[in-house]
């Protein structure tokens, strides 16, 4: 199959490279350490919040009050000629994305900042990145899904099943939005769920229109929550060049004025957190996985709060097929 890919003959040898070799490969080799220009590098990865939950591992996701420290500190320091922006994220939560592109924005407006995509970069993701001066994808990331969700679990059958009575004393017609997750909504609170969710879709897509230079018009054509490998976004003018980090580095040496035959440091700010698969793979045994898996499930639920920019369904795709998650999963997906 890689050989049909690569338009290669069958009876060819296909070339590969050890990875004792390749991983022997020095940055400098590549221009990308031992200069005195130096290139921050901020990694993102995960899913977004506004602040870390009790739930969650110090490493785990993009909060959103960290981020915006580390931006700032990075903004009062002039030795950075430009920054890197390294984002792997499906979203999550829709002001926490909008504050982080605030605040990457204005240190856009200090020096370049280039958006390097991973994987994923979509909604909340992709509401990052737009706030830079150029976005890199790679031909395969998911990215797009300019779009916003929100809602609550109706967890009645789940609380009838296990035994569970929940009464709820509130004053106000609204009080109970998402205080009571024993019933679906009435239909007012839909209502009024769906035109909060509808107010924050037309930010997100007018920010999105004005950051890619497009009309509203143009941008509606893109959005809607549709989802865009990177090849499809750049055809559509929603990333400018197709690459990795090592074109990153290219495209912001360009905007700083840096002589591409020049060699630059890349300081790395921050550390890529392990991602949830990445965790499940580690466990070791059962009562400490069946542990881990609830604690992560749980954080996704309880930071699921408000409007999300986010793919819709992540959490139970990153979660299916682990062995820890299934009886989980089978419980709360029948009764939610």
């Amino acid at each position: 199959m890689l050989k049909e890919r690569l338009g290669l003959v069958k009876d060819k040898e296909l070339p590969v490279v050890d990875y004792r070799k390749y991983s022997r490969v020095r940055k400098w080799t590549l221009g990308l350490s031992g200069g005195k220009d130096q290139i921050a590098v901020i990694r993102a990865s995960g899913s977004i919040s506004r602040v870390r939950s009790p739930l969650s591992s110090p490493s785990s996701g993009i909060v959103a009050e960290q981020f915006i420290e580390k931006i700032q500190s990075v903004r009062d320091l002039k030795r950075y000629k430009a920054v890197i922006i390294r984002i792997d994220s499906p979203g999550g939560d829709a002001l926490a994305s909008d504050l982080m592109w605030r605040e990457i924005k204005l240190l856009a407006a200090s020096r370049p900042v280039i958006a390097s995509m991973g994987d994923v970069a979509a909604s909340g993701g992709y509401y990052m990145a737009m706030a830079a001066g150029a976005i890199v994808s790679e031909n395969l990331t998911l990215t797009g899904s300019i779009g916003v969700v929100t809602g609550k679990f109706n967890l009645g059958k789940l609380y009838e099943r296990i035994g569970f009575n929940k009464d709820i004393i509130s004053r106000g017609k609204y009080s109970e939005l998402t205080a009571a997750d024993q019933r679906p909504f009435r239909p007012d609170e839909a209502e009024l769920f769906a035109k909060s969710a509808q107010n924050a879709y037309k930010q997100f897509r007018d920010k999105a229109a004005y950051s890619r230079s497009m009309t509203v018009d143009e941008m509606e054509e893109f959005a809607q929550g549709r989802v865009w490998t990177g090849n499809d976004a750049a055809s559509r003018g929603l990333v400018d060049a197709i690459g990795g980090l090592s074109r990153a580095v290219a495209i912001a040496k360009q905007k700083a004025d840096i002589p591409q035959d020049r060699q630059v440091r890349l300081v790395e700010l921050s550390r890529p957190s392990p991602s949830l698969p990445e965790v499940l793979t580690g466990i070791g045994s059962s009562l400490v996985g069946a542990e881990n898996t609830l604690k992560a499930l749980l954080q996704e639920l309880t930071s699921s709060e408000g409007i999300q920019a986010r793919m819709d369904g992540i959490m139970f795709q990153k979660l299916e097929g682990d062995i820890y998650a299934n009886p989980i999963l089978t419980l709360i997906k029948d009764y939610i």
